[in-house]
């Protein structure tokens, strides 16, 4: 029961992440600053021939930015139903559950480097529950 808590707990900060990630991203355009505005435009109008397509490197942060929402909601289903079926495969459940954790933890501070602390609070806290859940399940036969 401790493992599906902790697991669902971690889901719902994913979740969170993920809404909060897209409301951020749906206004990277909005320019607060003169300077601010002067690199949107520099992101968005520009536009190049790359690898068959033609975009600007704002496409691209708009592109990266969905497929991280998509991939934080992924997590957050994996987190959501590896929880659920821990008590009857604890084994695949720690496996999955510590591979979960180092992602996490790798986004953790990846985020901490490139991005700003709120956002990696949010991903340390989905880390730490995901890590707590694992080793509960330490004895857990595969």
């Amino acid at each position: 029961m401790q493992t599906k808590l902790l697991t669902r707990v971690a889901a719902f900060l994913m979740v969170f992440h993920a809404f909060a990630h897209n409301i951020g991203m749906s206004q990277w355009k909005i320019a607060k600053s003169p300077e601010q505005q002067a690199v949107i435009s520099g992101m968005t109008d520009h536009r190049f021939p790359f690898m068959g397509a033609v975009h600007s490197f704002g496409d691209s942060f708009t592109g990266f930015g969905a497929v991280a929402t998509i991939f934080m909601l992924l997590v957050a289903f994996l987190l959501w139903h590896t929880g659920g079926f821990a008590a009857a495969q604890p084994g695949i459940s720690k496996k999955f559950l510590f591979l979960l954790f180092l992602s996490l933890a790798a986004t953790c501070i990846v985020e901490f480097i490139y991005f700003f602390p709120f956002a990696a609070i949010i991903t340390l806290l989905a880390a730490v529950l995901t890590g707590v859940a694992a080793i509960g399940l330490r004895n857990a036969k595969a």
